[in-house]
């Protein structure tokens, strides 16, 4: 039997094997764990407990090795450890990094406080841009600290990222998870300013108010529900064209200090989030027809300045992954990937 479970829930079985996947286990922690069955004894006219032994295992400290982490918005990840780095296990010119909220920032699991995770950053070493970045979005996160600390990512070669301070080719510093989006503590602010979440974004008409991502922003801010919206933000280097027919063409740009940043060709969001909103359940425990999860997708041009959000920018997430080459939504096994209803968005 496979089911998923929490750190402290125990899991009912038949006969068999059984296979149980914990979740939000805390890194470099000792747990210990016991499998049990209860049997009917018809001579002692009750039940009995038989035991196996108690095992230890360890979970590795932050940057662990090979190991797809349970968060409901992680795409696909396979991983190892690259001296102090976590790189992919296929390409270790790509890195990975994990961050947890700083400020002292918990929620609620199964009455445990768990310190609230802040985003996971897939880092491009050749593109020098991340490939995405995923991160949960709620209220709890809401706040005014914007801190402005720009600086590169602890946890990613430095010589792989920006410079401080500069910009180039027409783009300014724009936010993968956005600025506002993690308000809650100065702490928590700062890691959101790491060159890492940083892209570089044309400045007239796409980042600043009323540009192209910027409309996009506001809208999926719209998104954010009581029950948790899950998204991945990415960015992309290939020539594209979006449903507006707007082409961009692939090149490399000045940008940050460097000549060899690759301009993102287009950015794109891919959310998933319950249909109602306020349910209270987990996204493991709902139905396919409970869910809602789509792919939102914008060229990056100065010409969507001021386009509102409609279908024509909408996809399948299944679509997008046969574009980014990603997989989304490993760990939401009834997500909705293939299909889209731009009903269900309001569009």
């Amino acid at each position: 039997m496979n089911q998923t479970i929490g750190a402290i829930e125990s899991i009912n079985s038949g006969s068999g094997d059984f296979t149980a996947i914990l979740t939000e286990l805390s890194s470099g922690t000792a747990y210990y764990f016991q499998a049990y069955m209860t049997v009917w004894d018809e001579e002692a006219n009750e039940y009995k407990t038989i035991s196996g032994d108690v095992i230890k295992f360890e979970t590795n400290p932050k940057g662990e090795t090979g190991v797809q982490r349970g968060y409901y918005e992680l795409p696909s990840m396979s991983t190892v450890k690259n001296g102090e780095y976590l790189v992919s296990s296929t390409d270790p010119n790509t890195y990975f990094a994990y961050h947890m909220c700083a400020g002292g920032e918990t929620y609620s699991f199964n009455g445990k406080l768990i310190t609230a995770r802040n985003y996971t950053v897939c880092f491009s070493g050749e593109d020098h841009v991340a490939y995405w970045v995923a991160a949960p979005r709620h209220t709890m996160y809401n706040g005014n600290n914007r801190t402005d600390n720009y600086k590169a990512d602890p946890d990613i070669p430095s010589d792989v990222q920006y410079q401080a301070d500069k910009i180039g080719d027409g783009c300014n510093r724009g936010h993968i998870l956005g600025s506002a989006e993690r308000g809650v503590s100065s702490a928590t602010n700062n890691q959101v300013f790491y060159f890492s979440n940083i892209a570089p974004q044309l400045q007239s008409g796409f980042n600043t108010g009323g540009g192209g991502w910027n409309e996009l922003e506001d809208w999926v801010d719209g998104q954010v529900c009581a029950d948790t919206l899950y998204q991945v933000v990415g960015c992309y280097f290939k020539d594209y064209t979006d449903g507006y027919k707007n082409s961009v063409k692939a090149k490399k740009i000045s940008y940050g200090g460097r000549t060899d940043v690759s301009f993102p060709t287009m950015f794109y969001y891919v959310l998933i989030r319950t249909k109602k909103g306020n349910s209270g359940k987990a996204l493991k425990d709902c139905s396919a027809d409970e869910l809602k999860c789509a792919a939102f997708v914008r060229s990056h041009t100065n010409n969507l300045k001021g386009q509102k959000v409609t279908s024509a920018e909408m996809m399948s997430v299944a679509d997008l992954e046969k574009i980014t080459g990603f997989t989304y939504f490993v760990n939401v096994p009834n997500a909705p990937k293939n299909t889209v209803n731009a009903s269900d968005w309001g569009l």
